[in-house]
């Protein structure tokens, strides 16, 4: 029988996993979630705030459409730290470093937010669905088909008249555009992931949907699931939610991408 590890054991495990270099690219990505998720968005999104980008400017429904927002944004952050480190669990440690931040910043400004502590689960279920063998059947053909009838029911609501837009999610008297561009964007990344493995992409993608439904659980004020929408707003939402994660890992993966060959064309001239 092994002993259990000590504190000084885990201690030594972890920083002999990652790197000094490691530990400040997280520390510095975190810090850039938390600017970004606190003070970017009215600068990032058209509409300046997360309700306005959502209700006013895609005329979606609610509740609870724009409070996932700013962890949207910050699912960028952790993809990139995956992507940077190549090391599984630096999403989670950017999330936790991200979330000892908010929660700082919260209590000094006596505004403590309980939903923050959240993010750890996001960074989580990037990292699992990560390790998961993708891939392969039957989860080559699962993902791909789940985001392919998400599109399809999302752009069939809009097509039927059935979207709903507004915080108390009414019938949409404008064209719903948050529907068409969910939809479509959904259909996309469903030939994306059966295609191609896009791992963190899916992840991120699936972490908001995590994200939503658990507001929608926990955040009525006047008890559990109270605060869930109207029901033909609910696949449209988890659609938009899946979406917006998905397309913020997609940006990180670009952006690494441009990095990559920034450095191997510098490497190429070196060696010439």
């Amino acid at each position: 029988m092994t002993d259990n590890l000590k504190p000084n054991d885990m201690k030594n495990r972890i920083s002999g996993y990652f790197s000094k270099r490691d530990f400040l690219f997280m520390i510095v990505l975190a810090i850039m979630a938390f600017l970004t998720s606190n003070y970017g968005l009215k600068y990032l999104l058209p509409g300046g705030t997360a309700p306005g980008f959502v209700h006013g400017f895609l005329k979606l429904p609610g509740p609870g459409a724009g409070i996932f927002i700013s962890c949207a944004f910050i699912c960028f952050w952790l993809v990139l730290g995956l992507l940077l480190t190549k090391k599984p669990g630096t999403a989670l440690g950017v999330a936790i470093i991200t979330v000892i931040i908010q929660l700082l910043f919260s209590f000094a400004m006596g505004q403590p937010n309980r939903f923050q502590i959240l993010l750890i689960a996001v960074g989580i279920i990037i990292e699992v669905i990560g390790l998961l063998p993708l891939e392969k059947k039957p989860l080559k053909y699962f993902f791909p088909a789940l985001l392919c009838l998400m599109g399809l029911v999302t752009l069939g609501l809009m097509l039927t008249g059935n979207a709903k837009m507004g915080e108390s999610g009414a019938a949409a008297t404008v064209f719903p555009l948050g529907y068409a561009i969910s939809g479509i964007l959904a259909l996309f990344f469903a030939v994306i992931s059966y295609k191609f493995p896009v791992k963190y992409i899916l992840g991120a993608g699936v972490s908001q949907m995590f994200y939503i439904t658990y507001c929608w659980l926990f955040n009525g004020k006047k008890g559990f699931a109270t605060w869930v929408p109207v029901t033909p707003a609910i696949p449209a939402l988890l659609t938009f939610s899946f979406v917006c994660g998905a397309f913020m890992a997609g940006i990180a993966y670009g952006f690494y991408l441009l990095l990559e060959t920034y450095n191997t064309d510098n490497a190429n001239d070196k060696i010439s």
